[in-house]
C-alpha cells in the first residue's frame, strides 16, 4: 500500500467536492497524512447575472470575504465533526484558473503526493465550453490523482 504524506483536495461547493473531501479526510486519517483543502476563486468565470460585467475592487473584496467566511466555518467543522487537529490540515484560498492553480501552482509548492478531486462541479454545457477541471487535473498532475465519485 502506498503511504501518502500530503493530500490535496480542491473544493468548489459542489456535491462532487463534498464527496472528495469526505474521502480525503478518511484517507488522510488512515495514512496519518497532512490534508490541504483548497478553494480557488476564478473571478473570470463567475456568473454575476450580467455577462461581460467587470468586477470592481469592492466586489472582489466581498467575494474574498465570503469565501474566507466559508473556509473558516469549514475549518471549524473539520475540527469538531472529524476530530482533526490544526496540524493535520490547512485550508487555503487562491485566485485564478482552478486548473492552473491546482496543477501548476499549488501542488508543486506544497509537494502533495495525492490529489483527490470530485468528478465534476460543472453542468454539461460548462464542461463542454471550458473543459472539466477534474479531467485536466487527472491528465496533467505530477502526482497520483483519485477521482472521487458518489459512494452509491
Amino acid at each position: 500500500m502506498i503511504n501518502y504524506q500530503r493530500i490535496l483536495v480542491p473544493i468548489d461547493g459542489s456535491k462532487g467536492a463534498k464527496i472528495a473531501l469526505n474521502k480525503a479526510i478518511r484517507i488522510a486519517k488512515e495514512n496519518y497524512a497532512h490534508l490541504d483543502v483548497l478553494k480557488v476563486m476564478d473571478i473570470n468565470s463567475l456568473d454575476l447575472g450580467n455577462p461581460g460585467m467587470i468586477l470592481d475592487g469592492e466586489q472582489v473584496y466581498q467575494l474574498e470575504q465570503s469565501n474566507e467566511s466559508y473556509l473558516t466555518k469549514l475549518n471549524e467543522e473539520l475540527v469538531k465533526k472529524y476530530a482533526l487537529n490544526s496540524k493535520q490540515f490547512q485550508v487555503h484560498l487562491r485566485f485564478g484558473n482552478p486548473k492552473v492553480v491546482i496543477v501548476q501552482d499549488f501542488q508543486p509548492e506544497y509537494q502533495n503526493d495525492l490529489i483527490i478531486i470530485g468528478s465534476t462541479g460543472k453542468n454539461f454545457l460548462e464542461r463542454l465550453v471550458m473543459g472539466s477541471v477534474a479531467a485536466f487535473v487527472v491528465r496533467e498532475a505530477k502526482c497520483d490523482v483519485l477521482l472521487a465519485r458518489s459512494e452509491k
